[in-house]
C-alpha cells in the first residue's frame, strides 16, 4: 500500500509542476499605474506582457481587489476624433508580447477603493483562458503631461 501511496503522491507532484510551469509564461515589462488627482474615478494601467511560452497564451481579463472593476480597452481615432473600444480578450502568440501603453491599448480601473499617490503599488491578476491566473505589483508614479507612450 505505501508503494502505491508514495507513486500517487509523485505523480501527484508532476502533475503540479507541469500545470505551475504552464501557468508561468507570462512576463510583464515595465509596468505602471498612472497617479491621478485624489478625487478621480478612473485610472489607467500599462505594461508590456510577454508570452514566454511555446504556446499562444488568452488573457481574459485583468483584474485587481483595489478598484471596483477593470476593463480592458483599445484607443481608436476615426475621423479624428479618438474614442475608448472595450476589448474582450488578448491573443499573444508564442515568445511575443503585447503592450498596454497611453494612446493605445490600455487598463482602465475604475472606482480606486483607497487615494493612490506615487510611490504606492497595485495588485493586478492576469486572467488566463486556460484558468491559471498570474499576480504582479505595479506602481504607481506621476506621469510628465508630455510622457508619450512610455514609462515617463
Amino acid at each position: 500500500m505505501r508503494p502505491l501511496v508514495a507513486a500517487l503522491a509523485a505523480s501527484l507532484g508532476l502533475l503540479l509542476s507541469f500545470a505551475l510551469a504552464a501557468g508561468m509564461t507570462l512576463d510583464v515589462r515595465g509596468p505602471w499605474i498612472r497617479e491621478a488627482p485624489p478625487a478621480a474615478s478612473v485610472l489607467a494601467a500599462y505594461m508590456i506582457i510577454h508570452n514566454e511560452g511555446d504556446s499562444p497564451a488568452e488573457i481574459t481579463s485583468i483584474t485587481s481587489p483595489e478598484f471596483d472593476h477593470t476593463e480592458l480597452h483599445r484607443t481608436m481615432v476615426e475621423s479624428g476624433v479618438a474614442r475608448m473600444v472595450p476589448v474582450e480578450k488578448l491573443q499573444i502568440p508564442a515568445g511575443s508580447e503585447i503592450s498596454l501603453e497611453p494612446g493605445g491599448m490600455h487598463l482602465m480601473l475604475f472606482n480606486p477603493r483607497r487615494s493612490l499617490r506615487e510611490g504606492d503599488s497595485v495588485t493586478l491578476v492576469i486572467h488566463r483562458a486556460d484558468g491559471f491566473c498570474n499576480t504582479y505589483t505595479i506602481p504607481v508614479i506621476r506621469a510628465a503631461a508630455d510622457a508619450g507612450h512610455q514609462h515617463p
